[in-house]
């Protein structure tokens, strides 16, 4: 049974999330519908803005099942999207926001309105430097706006433990934070995206649904941690 929040307590306001890096295939899109589907069914307003012009997650959404009933946004106009993300925050509790598997004006746009930017990243390394130079875009954002923006690297697709651990010390000498929580490669985050869901309702207590509730959770302590109030 999902364990339902209220947003009023949960979210006092509408928290910014934004996946991005300049290196395709990390599990970016991945990371964005797992998630958004893990948030609702913790009961919060959920809303997707695919800023991708490859459509991954437009198509992931139009396939049916529970992602289908998060509203999104496809909005590839870099110009149209603070206000697309504007609009969403105005009355969701959560935005999350897809950019493109490269770097852009639009990144840049979009990680300036975040409040928590999620750099998917896998264990080899040219993910490790695309991770390195996002966290530089995020960096650069945060004086443009004159904020601190938080930013945490995702681990995706691990099939090793080992390099695994190499890589969260590579990315930590790099100055990167990494989440503990990571998500494995497993056959599950491959079929929901045929299926326009997540790998928590078509296996429940599978153990890629495991994987998305300690990203999640870390997530929620984050984003919604003292301090983080209206």
């Amino acid at each position: 049974m999902a364990v339902a929040a209220s947003s009023s307590v949960l979210a006092p306001r509408a928290r910014v999330v934004v996946a991005a890096t300049g290196k395709g295939g990390a599990g970016k899109t991945t990371s964005v519908a797992c998630l958004a589907v893990y948030w609702a069914r913790r009961g919060l307003k959920v809303c997707l803005i695919d800023a991708d012009p490859n459509q991954t997650l437009a198509r992931w959404h139009a396939r049916g099942d529970v992602l289908r009933e998060i509203p999104l946004t496809a909005e590839y106009d870099a110009d149209a999207l603070l206000p697309a993300i504007e609009d969403y925050a105005a009355r969701c509790d959560v935005v999350v926001v897809d950019c493109a598997g490269f770097t852009s004006q639009s990144m840049l746009f979009a990680v300036g309105a975040a409040d928590m930017v999620l750099i998917p990243a896998m264990t080899d390394e040219a993910n490790l430097f695309e991770a390195a130079r996002t966290q530089k875009l995020v960096r650069n954002a945060s004086a443009l706006t004159r904020r601190a923006i938080e930013s945490r690297v995702l681990l995706c697709r691990v099939k090793r433990c080992a390099v695994a651990q190499h890589a969260r010390q590579e990315l930590q000498k790099l100055g990167l934070v990494v989440l503990d929580a990571q998500l494995n490669d497993r056959v599950a985050f491959q079929e929901a995206s045929f299926f326009g869901t997540a790998p928590s309702v078509l296996q429940p207590k599978g153990a890629a649904s495991g994987d998305i509730d300690l990203v999640g959770k870390e997530l929620d302590a984050l984003l919604w941690s003292q301090g983080k109030g209206n």
